[in-house]
């Protein structure tokens, strides 16, 4: 059985501090099917952007996200989380 290959999304965040973006990163991690979360851009005090791995549909990441107590808008292949 072929290995299911993972998508790349970009995950944008409001980070007001260094602790929003450790935050931010921990639980998009702990997302069910994340495979990897890395900032690609960090914003202290505006909105900072994570790249993420997920074996799934930019959908299926929105509602593992949603699962995790978080707010998603979704455009194209972009997501925007607050709690």
């Amino acid at each position: 059985k072929p290995a299911v290959l993972a998508a790349s999304y970009s995950v944008q965040f409001a980070s007001p501090d260094a602790r929003a973006v450790d935050a931010a990163l921990a639980a998009v991690r702990g997302a069910q099917g994340v495979e990897a979360a890395a900032t690609t851009s960090i914003a202290i005090g505006g909105t900072s952007v994570m790249k993420v791995n997920y074996g799934g549909s930019v959908q299926d990441l929105a509602n593992a996200l949603r699962a995790k107590g978080w707010q998603v808008a979704i455009s194209g292949t972009a997501l925007r989380i607050k709690r």
